[in-house]
């Protein structure tokens, strides 16, 4: 029987569409709140995983709000586009057409200013999946313990955090908990020239809930920081020092060695 090659390749297109919708998700920015102010919005995208094909939806009475596409400097700054570039429908379907960086704001009034801004990035639709855990005969789970950073003090001014660190051992899958007054205090991952000379990365890389909780997901060093005011000269920052999973060696077998029996 003879093969419609058109036919095959239409089919096979068809599936691979079909397989592209059915993964695709759709967000709605701000869920039940939508785009609007007096919102985290990288509070809201902390956590979520964004895969080209994804689609976001910002939901705004029309009129008050709108949107831009815009990138990492005029994110920052919050320079505001042409006009005839914003979406303004109250209902703005974006879909994640490509992978990497992506900033959204609002270019009414001072909006932007004001918050009404979110950065994410985007994954390509066939990243890689985590690695399974090691066989627990080899590698044990890690121990997953709580550090609350500071104990009953929490993260806040006038307490020595390497004292509070010393002694502690930290381990991939253990996580630290910033806990503060929102507002107060916010928290960065930062490098050890950040650390050290109180370099505050962009805003929108601020931890700000109040009680951040960060999982230790690699070995190696870790540094954090408040990026408030003059907090992190002020000693408000910590270093540690981030432990591989522990290796487990089976102990050598010590059991009586049973003969063959005589042929």
């Amino acid at each position: 029987m003879a093969t419609n090659k058109w036919g095959v390749i239409f089919v096979a297109a068809t599936i691979a569409a079909l397989a592209t919708s059915v993964s695709a998700k759709l967000f709605t920015v701000g869920d039940e709140k939508g785009w609007t102010l007096n919102f985290d919005y990288q509070a809201w995208a902390k956590d979520k995983v964004f895969v080209v094909g994804d689609q976001l939806v910002f939901k705004y009475a029309t009129g008050k709000h709108n949107v831009f596409r815009v990138n990492g400097t005029v994110f920052q700054q919050c320079i505001i586009p042409p006009t005839n570039e914003a979406l303004t429908s109250g209902y703005d379907v974006i879909t994640l057409a490509t992978p990497g960086r992506k900033w959204y704001m609002c270019g009414v009034g001072k909006h932007c200013e004001y918050g009404l801004k979110l950065f994410i990035n985007v994954l390509p639709q066939s990243y890689p999946s985590p690695p399974p855990p090691p066989p627990p005969s080899v590698y044990p789970a890690p121990s997953g313990k709580v550090f609350v950073v500071g104990d009953d003090k929490g993260w806040t001014l006038n307490f020595d955090y390497q004292a509070w660190a010393m002694g502690k051992k930290f381990y991939v899958g253990d996580k630290l908990v910033f806990r503060y007054p929102k507002g107060i205090h916010n928290v960065f991952r930062v490098d050890g020239t950040s650390f050290q000379q109180c370099i505050i990365p962009a805003a929108y890389e601020a931890l700000t809930s109040g009680y951040d909780v960060i999982t230790l997901q690699t070995p190696g060093r870790k540094w954090y920081i408040c990026g408030v005011g003059k907090h992190c000269q002020m000693g408000l920052k910590l270093f540690i020092n981030v432990l591989p999973y522990p290796t487990y060696v089976p102990p050598p077998y010590h059991g009586t060695r049973k003969l063959a029996p005589p042929s």
